[in-house]
């Protein structure tokens, strides 16, 4: 009875409103339908009522954002929560769900909520918790951009992690010898369907000359990360072909790093991708919560993943070393605190 009164009271609150209130987003409409269809009434009223209150970089365009919704029975419980407790529930990453259950006990996850994070309380993804609430292994709704996941109950504002120390920070991370390959279709495919077109087009022309020797089995393939800018941003290069081998080279690393891997690096760890006078480093910004690669936040952590590839979507384009070289030539000697990468020779045609 009691759920029902406040579903009530929800959706005269919408209808009482919505005359006065612009409706959702375009790419919002979806997940609203989906959590109603779902049994997830009143959050999908919730949303909607405060859709444009939400503090997204764009009102209109499409834009990352994973959401936690609670059941009905808790609304019911504590009652129609503030809007800062409702920002809690929303994070402005596209969190995938191999994304989101590979990480590690006490990882960070940021919010819309004003200097507030999440954190990871359990240590297996058979039994995944934030803040100690559960988490559904299986989101709700998934379209590549917006990333709907059930929960328990809802996450408590004021949550802290009792002696959070991280003890196990990677300061290196073994790359392997460079093998050739090939075969990236399926991840081409993904990146197509999710607006990274352009990227997908580099794997589809370039990456396909390099073939093992012996046989093509998954143990045979070089590990390779790419960090991918999405489409909106690509545009300016376009028909500048005399960018396009160094605009991939270095957004590419031939060791895979996946986003777990990331969260665990020291603040300014250096990814080496083998281009000379060139390499990536790792940063968090001041709250610890936003992990950028070259200063450029990375907004789709794991957007792909498989045995010997994984791409992780990123804000825009990372911008070519200071000295400006567009022939880029590969390193030799390596820092003992960057990633070791190999020293094959291929020149700057992948």
């Amino acid at each position: 009875m009691a759920s029902l009164s406040l579903l009530s009271l929800l959706i005269l609150s919408y209808l009482s409103l919505s005359a006065s209130l612009s409706p959702p987003p375009d790419y919002l409409l979806n997940a609203v339908d989906t959590l109603a269809n779902s049994g997830y009434t009143a959050m999908s009223l919730t949303l909607q009522l405060i859709a444009n209150s939400l503090p997204l970089p764009s009102a209109t365009t499409t834009t990352a954002l994973t959401i936690f919704s609670p059941p009905n029975s808790a609304f019911s419980a504590n009652g129609q929560p503030s809007l800062a407790h409702l920002l809690l529930h929303f994070s402005p990453l596209s969190l995938s769900s191999s994304s989101l259950l590979s990480l590690p006990f006490s990882s960070s996850i940021p919010t819309l909520s004003p200097s507030k994070h999440l954190f990871v309380t359990s240590s297996s993804s058979h039994d995944f918790s934030i803040n100690g609430v559960k988490i559904s292994q299986s989101p709700l709704f998934d379209d590549g951009w917006v990333v709907v996941y059930a929960i328990d109950d809802f996450f408590d504002l004021n949550f802290t992690l009792a002696n959070y120390t991280k003890t196990d920070h990677k300061t290196d991370f073994q790359c392997l010898k460079l093998e050739r390959v090939s075969r990236f279709q399926d991840a081409s495919g993904v990146l197509k369907s999710r607006g990274y077109s352009i990227i997908a087009s580099f794997l589809d022309l370039q990456i396909m000359g390099f073939l093992d020797q012996g046989d093509f089995t998954e143990n045979n393939l070089t590990k390779w990360t790419l960090f991918s800018p999405a489409d909106q941003d690509l545009v300016r290069f376009s028909g500048d072909f005399l960018v396009y081998s160094s605009l991939l080279m270095r957004h590419l690393v031939p060791c895979k790093v996946s986003w777990s891997d990331l969260d665990e690096m020291v603040n300014g760890t250096v990814v080496s991708n083998n281009v000379q006078g060139f390499s990536l480093e790792i940063t968090k910004d001041e709250d610890n919560e936003t992990l950028m690669v070259n200063g450029v936040v990375i907004t789709a952590p794991d957007l792909y993943e498989s045995e010997s590839l994984v791409i992780h979507g990123i804000q825009r384009a990372i911008s070519e070393p200071d000295n400006g070289d567009e022939e880029f030539e590969f390193m030799e000697d390596l820092s003992e605190h960057e990633f070791e990468v190999p020293t094959s020779a291929y020149h700057g045609e992948l």
